[in-house]
């Protein structure tokens, strides 16, 4: 990797970041990408502003297996293009052996922070951004996969945002959903299963004064969709979730 708009970053894997099998969660490696990206844009002119910030439209993320405890890892991001008013983000989680340990893109939009409405891209971040793009540097992640169509009917639980669920805009933190999903299966699934994929559509945001239904589908073996319904009864947001059994191979003592 040779190239001056992907930036990297040094993760280490605290304890406190790790579940009760040692290992990192994962919306902590996601939120560690996430914060990567940011950091990336803010150098380069287009991170965001008082008056302006970037939200999660979509999101796919891989992962080849999960870190565990005081593991030295680094974070490469870059954009790779920039479309209709959105951009695609893309970040990739290396050890310490050079091994591609988790891959994500996101799909952005800047929206006004008053109105939340879009921002035009066309303008002066639009062509700070097309100076920084890097559309043929691979990732074991592709695309965003499309999220299973099945209908969800039955709600598993109801949740109104708490204090720790609400982020600088006043709405759901998007990996909080995340959390809670993961928090509705059985511990002892969770205990013994890693996460490998996980795929996000937000259409809606969340507000913090209203109460939001999760339901929860089991599609076969090791495979999830979720939804969350806002009061109105409009679907917010979708999820699929993918595990495998443990693998203890990486396990730190």
């Amino acid at each position: 990797m040779d190239n001056r708009n992907i930036d990297s970053f040094p993760f280490y894997v605290e304890p406190i970041l790790t579940d009760c099998n040692g290992r990192a969660r994962a919306t902590t490696l996601l939120n560690s990408m996430f914060s990567a990206g940011s950091r990336h844009a803010e150098t380069r002119g287009f991170g965001a502003t008082s008056s302006c910030g970037w939200v999660i439209v979509r999101m796919g993320v891989h992962f080849e297996r999960i870190p565990h405890k005081k593991e030295n890892l680094r974070i490469d991001t870059w954009i790779r293009n920039l479309y209709h008013g959105f951009t695609d983000r893309c970040a990739r989680m290396v050890d310490e052996n050079g091994n591609e340990v988790a891959s994500m893109i996101f799909t952005f939009a800047m929206i006004d922070l008053k109105t939340r409405t879009a921002v035009d891209l066309s303008g002066d971040i639009g062509v700070a951004m097309n100076g920084c793009l890097v559309p043929d540097e691979q990732l074991t992640l592709r695309r965003i996969p499309s999220i299973d169509r099945t209908p969800v009917e039955e709600v598993t639980f109801r949740r109104r945002p708490h204090y720790s669920d609400i982020d600088i805009n006043g709405h759901m933190n998007s990996m909080r959903y995340i959390e809670h999903i993961l928090d509705a299966l059985p511990i002892e699934y969770i205990n013994s299963h890693d996460i490998t994929d996980i795929t996000v559509a937000y259409m809606q945001e969340g507000c913090a004064t209203e109460e939001l239904s999760y339901g929860i589908k089991e599609l076969g073996p090791d495979h999830y969709i979720a939804h969350v319904t806002k009061e109105n009864g409009v679907v917010s947001s979708k999820f699929e979730l993918k595990f495998k059994n443990f693998n203890r191979q990486y396990r730190q003592q």
